[in-house]
């Protein structure tokens, strides 16, 4: 069995170009974030939730993994969806918006009689190629379903906190 052991690998002719195969993970970043917020709006508005990542490379893809923490509540069906955004010198790009408004569902089977509380971690996988070597922030946001029957939606419901990580992956 062989060792190797090294303080600091650099590139044959400049620091920064050591060549990595592609698939190589470069970074990771983790996040977790416990604070609550409500809405009853059926604008995305924020959850709060959010993480940095400078890519190494401006070809690399990003791969987004949270696990969201909500609270679904009311007295008949239902949902909420999720969107992802990216932005970058603080401009927003949109890089995944639910095509429904009940990415995550309940139907309780009732008629607007009997409240319903169903809290679940929705996981969210995201992937991106922000084509450059700039600070990216990630940030995910949320919209109620409906806003009728007493329906709510909260995110990060008593402090339980929502999770996930950031991988920049060479290509």
């Amino acid at each position: 069995m062989s060792t190797l052991t090294v303080d600091t690998i650099q590139g044959k002719t400049t620091a920064g170009t050591v060549a990595m195969p592609a698939g190589v993970i470069i970074q990771t970043v983790d996040f977790t974030h416990g604070t609550n917020v409500a809405t009853q709006s059926t604008g995305y508005v924020d959850t709060g939730i959010s993480a940095v990542i400078t890519p190494k490379f401006s070809n690399s893809k990003i791969y987004i993994t949270g696990f969201l923490h909500c609270r679904l509540n009311g007295n008949h069906d239902h949902g909420v969806s999720f969107k992802m955004r990216r932005h970058i010198g603080g401009s927003p790009t949109d890089i995944y918006t639910a095509v429904s408004t009940y990415e995550h569902y309940f139907y309780d089977g009732t008629a607007n009689a009997t409240a319903h509380d169903h809290h679940t971690r929705f996981p969210m996988f995201v992937v991106d190629t922000p084509s450059t070597t700039s600070e990216c922030t990630y940030s995910y946001q949320y919209a109620s379903m409906r806003t009728d029957n007493a329906n709510v939606t909260q995110m990060q419901v008593n402090s339980t906190p929502s999770h996930g990580f950031i991988m920049e992956i060479k290509q």
